[in-house]
């Protein structure tokens, strides 16, 4: 540990005997942390029973389920040949005849469509070098590096139409609000869609402008589909100045 950081497990252990609960709360290294998942999954659908410290290192990782020390590994769940507790070498899928199972899925539409107005689709997501909120990952020197700053993925269909060039600053506009942000012209994109990765706040967080429609049974919001236009910008945004003050 950097510092004079100490590492989780231990910290866990003293919080333990401080409340004077440390049975099951003696371990003298991670190894033997370890060696107790492995015991507790034995025969489970995650089973690490088979998975040694060694075994990590000769094979470069080990796939679960790993049900013996013998076993190298289940690379691929659900391939001809492969072994699960469930359905017990009858078939590759988790259910006692190892058949799978399809459950249909009623479509729905989007709470919001595109029109006349607002004739783009807007998706969020995710970038490879950033994670969530960015609270952690934003405060990386390498990861910043590989990505720096959100930045409006589009066709360059969608970009000559509304004269756009690589590196030129677009506002998003939606029914709810507006977002500046850099232009990024690329090919895997839809001509009639923009990208926006949504691992910043502030001024920069494309959530100013989605929709606040939730899933009906999980209520989870319908970020990543909404209706917007795009204006090209002649200049960077206020908060662009402010942080080149900052920096």
């Amino acid at each position: 540990c950097p510092g004079e950081a100490r590492q989780d497990w231990r910290i866990v252990q003293d919080i333990a005997r401080a409340l004077g609960r440390e049975r099951g709360f003696t371990f003298g290294s991670p190894a033997e942390i370890f060696a107790e998942l492995r015991r507790a999954s034995a025969g489970g659908v995650a089973d690490y029973a088979g998975i040694t410290y060694e075994k990590i290192e000769a094979q470069h990782g080990v796939f679960w389920p790993c049900p013996a020390e013998e076993h190298a590994g289940t690379p691929r769940l659900f391939e001809e040949g492969s072994w699960n507790p469930i359905a017990r070498g009858k078939g590759r899928f988790y259910f006692p005849d190892g058949k799978a199972r399809f459950h249909v899925a009623p479509y729905t539409s989007p709470a919001e469509d595109v029109d006349e107005e607002y004739p783009i689709i807007l998706t969020s997501g995710r970038v490879v070098s950033q994670f969530l909120s960015g609270a952690q990952t934003r405060r990386i020197g390498p990861l910043v590096q590989q990505y720096p700053e959100p930045r409006i993925e589009m066709h360059p269909r969608l970009a000559k139409r509304h004269g756009i060039e690589e590196g030129d600053w677009v506002r998003i506009e939606s029914r709810r609000g507006v977002c500046t942000l850099r232009a990024e012209v690329v090919t895997t994109i839809r001509p009639d869609t923009i990208f926006v990765p949504y691992h910043w706040g502030g001024a920069k967080s494309i959530n100013r402008v989605t929709v606040a429609a939730q899933d009906p049974v999980s209520k989870i919001p319908e970020f990543k589909v909404c209706a917007v236009r795009i204006v090209k910008q002649y200049g960077p945004p206020e908060y662009a100045g402010q942080l080149e003050a900052q920096q």
